[in-house]
């Protein structure tokens, strides 16, 4: 007996509309984004639809005083031979118009879904939203008149559509998406008579009452290049309708003059809220993390309190703690910003945002999307304990040249993109002008002379290219941060380098990424050379530059072994040399006498290579069960010089139709920081520092609000934390002996839930509510009594709502309300020798931190661009959120420094 092909409930959705003219029917399935499926749609390619299908509202209901509309649900199987088949209305109208849906849906052809390479019978919705169009007219007394050109009346039995005409051409044009200019393929263009007493031009308002029956209709569809031609079109006045599915109804009225070919080009607008534009959420080597949650850029372009960056999005999502100042730490359950990594294009990323936080490092319009894994993470990611975002650049448009110039109270940036060949170019810039801006605003008589203000500036080139049946990628890209501040008093000249502050951060980085798939085959290579650097002075006493070269190198083989189960080996290192120069003060100075010339000198470098090896396997236990073991082992051959082996195991339970139980555990590992491992001010001896992970989760999909919700509980432990020490010991280097200064002693218990209520980008109207209830508790040292990580943060409230509004206009606000830091109150002091020193203290937290943000913008669209102007307010209230205590130089008396005031931010967005 032959096999049954593999049926994989998908639930694609895909919604088209009917007019009462006629509409050309093209369903585009899109996976359901985030559902919590039984399948890993990894390596899932879906149904293509091969033919569109014409419809007509059927005359009878026309004539009925309220014809009905709404919208049809029909399930249906793709079977492997691209016909559907077991149709089904789920969702009824009406019982003509439910046949009508039904009948269009059997008339469908698909080129068949493939799973694991193979063909299978996959289960789609499609939704038809029908509009009422006007009632009918009465029947006329007399017959149509007859039209000129040798084109004969429309029969009113005849779907008028059928006709694109006889005879010369005398109607010939193109369709383009206003604001974009690429073609709009698949439209109806709809030409009829218009009255004699319209004027040449767009129709810009809408007609309400019955329009009387045209004496005679004629119809093109638009090519794939967006144009279009009729033939034997009438003289006179005619009235020009496109009509395209996810645009606005384009009517224009032309005159034909006796004898002339008539040549034009519209634009047509794509409306805010397009029910049949879907996105596709799919990655044939995506692995069903725990708590994976996956944002798009469209989703949070326009989100208040981002400044259009997406990456700040990612301090909404529940897990996150709160950073002071509005800095850029990514604080993950728990763990320090040190403890999670970024990866951009399967590489490892030094710097994730500039100072401040004003932007991310990299335009995040150029990203495909976001992932963030606040624990139990995959076997690819290594040397962290706390979690992981990994970001991947999306391709160039290859339909045409576009970009943007976009400029607001911080920065200014360019991007520009298009098709090179059968390939694609992206390439952007941005400069902040920060350092201008205050120059030119702040008072002359503060003391404060500045030499260079906040500045920063990155860029990215990015290349595709097919290549021997794969892909291949260049990316170049690179970011630079500096901060220069000279003090001085009003009658001052003085700049030496003894009352200078200053800073730079930088990196540059070469990737080269080739992939090819092959069948079940899913092939990786990707090298990366990089340089990055820190450095800084505050004033004549400290000073500071770590430099770093670096190779990164990461190959990957995956195998889909059935259809159930699967695995990927890969290969990871990470090859250079760093420096440590370093130059501080041994002792503290004398008060009031200066420098004291006894100084701590550190001026090494090191090579170093931490290859690493993992595997992931898929494993389907039964249609609902999936685990994913895997391993990760790791050579730190640094100054350690030692290896690990960190086993994983996580697991996705399908419940339910739209629920799913996922959970997880696995050991994780990490290097210290290299000041902990510096030879004078840190222990060349410390060891790696490690961490246990569980968590367990439950995720809902409810399909008819389009609303997901998930509630996720964790543990960690974290233990050989490297923590500060009073011990001596001998130093390896120069055999005196010192300060141990770090030992691995530190242990750490992390536990809470996390609660996240999204909205899907839908129509008008989304967003998401986030809660975290957590404790972040540290041990220095064994003995010690668990106190508050500094980031601890029981509370962690964020309702975000995003609305589009007509014309254009839309609207967002963020609310946000945090627990405070831990904090410790002294209240007496003791003099000793050169200064006081505090007695004694309690623990004590800050203040709850809450702030609302507000976004308001306002898109034009015009017919070769598209201009957005838009108000970002943060801190809306101007509430003064406390960050720290500052104390009186005797530590009687303390104040409270607050965070950033009320910040608008105005700018400007041209997209072309």
């Amino acid at each position: 007996m032959r096999p049954r092909p593999r049926r994989l409930a998908c639930h694609w959705i895909g919604t088209v509309g009917l007019r009462g003219l006629g509409a050309v029917l093209t369903l585009a399935a899109a996976l359901h984004a985030g559902s919590a499926r039984a399948q890993d749609p990894a390596d899932l390619v879906q149904p293509v639809l091969q033919n569109s299908v014409e419809l007509e509202y059927p005359e009878d209901l026309r004539r009925l005083p309220a014809p009905p509309s709404g919208q049809v649900v029909v399930k249906l199987v793709v079977g492997v031979d691209g016909v559907p088949k077991e149709l089904e209305v789920v969702q009824s109208v009406h019982p003509e118009l439910d046949a009508l849906a039904k009948s269009a849906v059997a008339q469908l052809r698909y080129a068949p879904g493939l799973y694991k390479g193979r063909p299978i019978e996959v289960v789609l919705k499609v939704g038809i939203d029908i509009a009422a169009p006007p009632p009918l007219p009465p029947e006329p007394a007399e017959p149509p008149p007859e039209v000129d050109a040798g084109e004969p009346a429309t029969d009113k039995s005849e779907p008028a559509q059928q006709s694109q005409g006889t005879g010369p051409i005398r109607l010939r044009g193109v369709l383009l998406e206003a604001g974009q200019r690429v073609p709009v393929s698949g439209a109806s263009v709809l030409v009829v008579p218009a009255p004699p007493d319209w004027p040449v031009g767009q129709v810009t308002k809408k007609i309400y009452g019955t329009e009387p029956e045209p004496a005679w209709t004629m119809r093109a569809e638009t090519a794939p290049d967006g144009s279009f031609e009729l033939r034997g079109v009438p003289d006179g006045k005619i009235r020009i309708i496109a009509l395209a599915q996810g645009f606005d109804r384009y009517e224009v009225v032309e005159e034909l003059a006796k004898g002339d070919l008539l040549e034009v080009k519209y634009f047509a607008r794509r409306l805010v809220s397009n029910p049949f534009r879907t996105v596709v959420k799919q990655r044939r080597d995506a692995r069903e993390e725990v708590a994976r949650r996956t944002i798009t850029p469209e989703e949070i372009y326009n989100l208040p309190g981002t400044q259009g960056d997406a990456l700040k999005s990612l301090q909404n999502f529940p897990g996150v703690a709160r950073a002071p100042f509005g800095l850029g730490l990514l604080i993950i359950r728990g763990a320090a910003p040190g403890d999670s990594k970024t990866y951009l294009g399967y590489h490892e990323i030094p710097q994730l945002f500039h100072f401040g936080a004003l932007s991310s490092t990299f335009n995040s319009d150029i990203l495909a999307q976001i992932d963030f894994i606040p624990g139990n993470f995959d076997s690819r990611f290594g040397d962290a304990i706390g979690g992981i975002i990994n970001v991947n650049p999306r391709k160039g448009r290859r339909d045409g040249y576009h970009g943007y110039v976009d400029a607001d109270v911080f920065d200014a940036g360019i991007m520009l993109e298009g098709p090179i060949k059968k390939g694609s170019f992206v390439t952007s810039f941005r400069r902040s002008y920060v350092d201008a801006i205050l120059k030119a605003a702040l008072p002359k008589d503060i003391g404060l002379g500045l030499s260079q203000a906040p500045r920063y500036y990155d860029y990215q080139f990015l290349f595709d290219y097919p290549v021997g049946g794969g892909e291949l990628s260049v990316r170049w890209f690179g970011s630079d941060d500096r901060l220069r501040v000279i003090a001085q008093g009003p009658n001052e000249t003085m700049t030496g380098s003894e009352n200078q502050a200053r800073t730079a951060i930088l990196f540059h980085r070469l990737d080269l990424v080739y992939r090819k798939q092959d069948g079940p085959w899913d092939f990786l290579i990707t090298p990366s050379i990089s340089y990055q650097s820190l450095s800084g002075a505050f004033g004549g006493l400290f000073t500071f530059n770590f430099p770093k070269y670096e190779f990164s190198w990461r190959a990957e083989a995956s195998r889909q072994l059935s259809s159930r189960s699967a695995i990927r080996i890969g290969t990871e290192l990470q090859a250079g040399r760093y420096e440590i120069g370093a130059r501080a003060p041994s002792v503290p100075a004398a008060a009031g006498t200066g420098d004291t010339g006894v100084y701590n000198v550190a001026d090494v470098g090191q090579n170093y290579a931490t290859p690493a090896i993992y595997t992931t396997a898929t494993i389907g236990l039964g249609e609902r069960f999936t685990l994913y073991p895997g391993a990760r082992m790791t050579y730190y051959a640094l100054a350690v010089k030692k290896a690990t082996v960190d086993p994983r195991v996580r697991f996705n339970w399908q419940v339910g139709e739209n629920t799913a139980i996922k959970g997880g555990v696995g050991l994780y590992s990490q290097i210290p920081d290299l000041i902990s491992l510096a030879p004078v001010w840190g222990n060349p001896r410390s060891g790696i520092e490690r961490a246990v992970h569980t968590s367990l989760g439950v995720a809902q999909v409810f399909e008819s609000v389009g609303v997901e919700a998930e509630v996720t509980g964790f543990y960690k432990y974290v233990f050989d934390r490297s923590t500060s020490s009073s011990v001596l010991m001998r130093d390896p280097v120069s055999g005196d002996i010192r300060l141990e200064n770090f030992a691995n002693q530190g242990t750490g218990q992390i536990f809470g839930m996390e609660l996240l209520v999204r909205k899907a980008l839908t129509k008008r109207l989304f967003g998401w509510v986030s809660y975290t209830l957590m404790k972040s508790l540290i041990q220095a040292r064994p003995g010690a009594e668990y106190r508050p990580f500094s980031f601890d943060q029981p509370h962690i409230l964020t309702i975000l709502a995003v609305y589009k509004l007509p014309r254009g206009w839309q609207i967002g606000g963020r609310f946000r309300l945090v627990s405070g830091n831990p904090s410790v109150a002294y209240f007496d002091s003791a003099f000793v020798q050169d200064g006081y020193e505090p007695w004694f203290g309690r623990d004590e937290r800050l203040p709850a931190f809450h702030q609302l943000d507000l976004r308001v913008d306002k898109r034009f669209t015009f017919k070769r661009v598209t201009a957005n102007f838009y108000l970002d307010i943060i801190n809306v209230y101007n509430r003064q959120n406390g960050e720290a205590w500052v104390y009186s130089y005797n530590l009687q008396q303390r104040q409270l420094q607050t965070g950033l005031p009320i910040l608008p931010s105005l700018g400007v967005r041209l997209e072309f």
